[in-house]
């Protein structure tokens, strides 16, 4: 019998510590039993504001700005090349306070790896916009919040919100307690608040939620299956579909035309997507001869021994040579998966699904499936893909 989640978390944001779980569906919630919040680093804020910045940006990124430009909640989208490639993901939120408002303002939140050149094409398609488009990143602070009790800081007009600690802000229709300007993160079962608040101020939150690292955060993504940043949305190659952004509510279908319309429909009306984004877990060879999930996270992990984003994931080298004597001239020469970002020893790939299934399927039997890469240090280590339960079935 696994221990409650809450306690496992417990040891695990102390001195070192090593969690373990009995099947990999626990990963996506053994974080999600006590009230967190961390300031997320890393990340760059673009302003677009003025008459004419809802239409633009209608046209410029993958989501519907028509459920975000009267106020509220923000949404997840992304930004893309002609050919369809993704520029970058991105956040995007109402600004909904100030002196002008309703004048038209957002908040448009990024890698900061990739606010350059997100700048550089926004103000590329301007043209004569009546708009204004602006570096904010040294104005905001990109926190997230999660836990049971980060449902109690949101409400709307039906349902006001339990607690609103005092000094906090909220504003018309649907609120938050923690901040003006702020998301309902849905890429994923409780992944809880994103909030943007001024630069050097924390969220006003009740007192049973405690300050986490952006590692804890970033673990807690991970498990869940979650991509974010350019680690995992690699500019002018990902595809927003393998990036999960059709799961995670990140891409409307029935909108109109947009900058890289054509590749995201097409692909979604075939139906056939072969490669998506999944967590793994990494395990050294000599720990794990079997190559086996381990079903454990060690924070004690060395970072030196991480593979870098992008990296091949292939097939242990005596069983690819197995296969390969069986099914001569069948041999695949483009390997089975790509390294994205990771932290400890859990991290997330772009893996091929028909690999994913038989690793799943065939890791406890004889013959059984087994990848590895290469780490920084340049040392083998093995990796145990797996499919988040959150995903829609048919996939």
């Amino acid at each position: 019998m696994s221990l409650p989640a809450c306690r496992l978390f417990s040891s695990m944001d102390g001195p070192g510590g090593v969690l373990k779980v009995q099947d990999v569906r626990e990963f996506e919630t053994l974080l999600d039993n006590t009230d967190q919040y961390a300031r997320l680093g890393g990340r760059a804020v673009v302003e677009v504001s003025g008459r004419d910045a809802s239409e633009f940006l209608q046209g410029m990124q993958c989501n519907n700005m028509p459920s975000i430009d009267q106020g509220g909640p923000g949404m997840l989208t992304g930004f893309l090349v002609p050919q369809g490639r993704v520029i970058a993901d991105a956040f995007i939120y109402p600004k909904n306070a100030g002196v002008n408002f309703p004048h038209p303002v957002f908040l448009v939140e990024v890698d900061a790896r990739a606010k350059d050149r997100l700048l550089k094409t926004l103000r590329f398609y301007k043209l004569r916009s009546q708009l204004s488009i602006r570096d904010v990143t040294d104005e905001y602070g990109v926190w997230g919040v999660w836990g049971p009790g980060s449902s109690a800081l949101v409400g709307s007009q039906g349902q006001p919100i339990s607690h609103v600690p005092r000094g906090s802000l909220v504003f018309k229709g649907e609120t938050s307690a923690a901040a003006s300007v702020w998301l309902n993160d849905t890429r994923a079962p409780n992944m809880g608040l994103r909030l943007l608040l001024p630069k050097y101020q924390s969220p006003v939150l009740p007192g049973s939620f405690d300050e986490r690292s952006g590692d804890t955060y970033m673990l807690r993504r991970i498990l869940k299956g979650v991509p974010e940043g350019s680690s995992d949305f690699v500019a002018d190659v990902s595809v927003p579909l393998e990036c999960n952004m059709d799961y995670m509510h990140g891409v409307h279908f029935n909108k109109g035309c947009y900058v890289g319309q054509e590749l995201t429909i097409r692909t979604h009306h075939r139906g056939v997507v072969r490669k998506r984004i999944v967590p793994v877990i990494y395990s050294l060879p000599e720990l794990n001869p079997t190559g086996a999930n381990p079903l454990l996270v060690d924070r004690m992990f060395s970072q030196m021994r991480l593979p870098a984003p992008q990296a091949d994931i292939v097939r242990v080298a005596e069983q690819a040579a197995a296969d390969s004597e069986q099914k001569p001239g069948r041999a695949r020469k483009v390997p089975p998966g790509k390294t994205a970002s990771a932290v400890f020893n859990a991290g997330l790939a772009l893996m091929r699904l028909e690999h994913v299934e038989q690793y799943v399927a065939q890791a406890d039997g004889p013959g059984a499936v087994v990848f590895e890469t290469v780490g920084a240090d340049g040392g083998r280590l093995l990796v145990s893909p797996w499919s988040p339960s959150w995903w829609p079935s048919a996939s």
